[in-house]
């Protein structure tokens, strides 16, 4: 049997690898057509920038002024006069910096594999599922055709036998999610957080939010928040009391994370206590301005993004959302969120397993049927099924509990997986 489960085993894993690389083919070169002008300028700034930089380097010039001549498509001309050079040595220069076309097209591939490559790793923590179901009914299709199937049962062996390689198999693909989740997916967050606009210029979304609660009562502002470098320019905070009145207000020009001590690193930051009724605005500052390094609290990073972006919260490690939900800083709503998406985790690799479980009675045969029928109702209940797995949790939100909500699927596909398997004439 060891021969028997090693052949069936890497028929289906081949077949999973067959058609993971498809989909997901197919995905990436479908999405690929409808923004292909996107990637085409995205690789034709890489290449330039690499260009200007080479230049810059060779020709002593500094790069942002090169950048700026190629970008109004200067003539040696008015590059000389802008970088005060010889015309002839200005035309090599803007010769050097306009990049050929193998350097595009490596831009492009490159763009695109940027883009896509964290796309297609995600897809696989939350789709593996179907794909396992799908390489299940190839790889039974396949021994059913060649009469192995029959062959098989002929000579004694239940078909529940035949299917334990493939449900062992397809649970380690399923629980394979796990650890790309866990430990993959939070690196690759800022770059799956992107939009297609930023590729092409390779710049990072900044945006500023105003009077986000911490937790501790006060309110942060920020004019920017640098993401990739956890950052805040221009911080403002309304340090509140018990009362909900201002006793404090602390400003930094700017603030950068410190994970160790949770709180933010002050740069020119100094903190003013609110002046008494009829003081002036200049005596209140010389009686309370004091100089502040260092301000503690529970807004890090992680929850800016979380707030603004609920999404963002589906690609943080299970470490990340147990902070969220012993912080104080976290409002209700998301800490609902944040906790059935941690306790979701698990389910729905249970889910994806009972999935499994219920398309295979479809493909389980001891006679030769119609495959395509076959394949067409397992399609119809195992996409189904797997649907609503993923929004059951959100619908039932409101009447149950977060923990409960996520464990629903579970709960209700099992006794039905059972029922279906039941159906397998062995």
């Amino acid at each position: 049997m060891k021969t028997l489960d090693r052949y069936i085993i890497r028929q289906f894993v081949v077949n999973f690898a067959i058609l993971y690389v498809v989909l997901m083919t197919l995905f990436v070169v479908v999405d690929l057509i409808v923004d292909l002008d996107e990637f085409l300028e995205a690789g034709r700034n890489w290449a330039r920038r690499g260009a200007v930089a080479r230049q810059a380097e060779r020709m002593g010039q500094p790069a942002s002024m090169i950048m700026e001549l190629v970008e109004h498509d200067a003539d040696a001309q008015q590059a000389a006069q802008r970088l005060h050079i010889p015309v002839a040595q200005a035309q090599e220069l803007m010769d050097g910096a306009t990049p050929g076309v193998l350097m595009r097209t490596v831009g492009i591939f490159r763009a695109v594999g940027d883009y896509y490559g964290p796309i297609v790793i995600l897809v696989y923590a939350f789709f593996s599922g179907l794909v396992v179901v799908a390489a299940m009914g190839f790889s039974l299709t396949g021994l059913g055709r060649n009469r192995e199937l029959t062959a098989m049962v002929s000579s004694g062996i239940s078909l529940y036998r035949v299917a334990m390689p493939i449900l062992v198999a397809g649970i380690a693909l399923n629980f394979l999610a796990l650890p790309v989740q866990e430990f993959v997916i939070p690196h690759l967050a800022g770059k799956l957080s992107r939009k297609k606009s930023h590729i092409k210029n390779e710049r990072v979304e900044y945006f500023a939010f105003q009077y986000a609660p911490d937790g501790n009562g006060s309110l942060i502002s920020a004019a920017r928040f640098d993401a990739d470098h956890e950052q805040l320019t221009d911080m403002r905070v309304v340090v509140r009391g018990p009362e909900g009145m201002q006793i404090q207000k602390v400003t930094a020009s700017q603030a950068i994370w410190d994970a160790d001590r949770k709180g933010w690193d002050l740069i020119d930051g100094y903190s003013v206590r609110p002046g008494r009724i009829g003081e002036s605005a200049v005596d209140a500052l010389d009686r309370g301005s004091t100089g502040v390094s260092f301000f503690k609290t529970d807004l890090s990073p992680t929850l800016i993004k979380t707030r603004r972006n609920a999404d963002y919260v589906r690609l943080l490690p299970v470490t990340e959302l147990q902070k969220m939900q012993h912080s104080q800083a976290v409002p209700d709503s998301l800490r609902d969120t944040v906790t059935r998406t941690k306790w979701g985790r698990i389910s729905l690799l249970i889910v994806n397993v009972l999935v499994l479980v219920m398309g295979l009675p479809y493909f389980l045969l001891r006679a030769p049927e119609n495959m395509l029928l076959q394949s067409v109702k397992c399609a119809g209940l195992c996409i189904g099924v797997w649907a609503g797995g993923m929004t059951l949790p959100e619908l039932v939100t409101g009447t149950f509990n977060p923990v409960a909500a996520a464990w629903i699927p579970v709960v209700v596909y099992l006794p039905l997986s059972a029922f279906v398997l039941h159906k397998v004439r062995t």
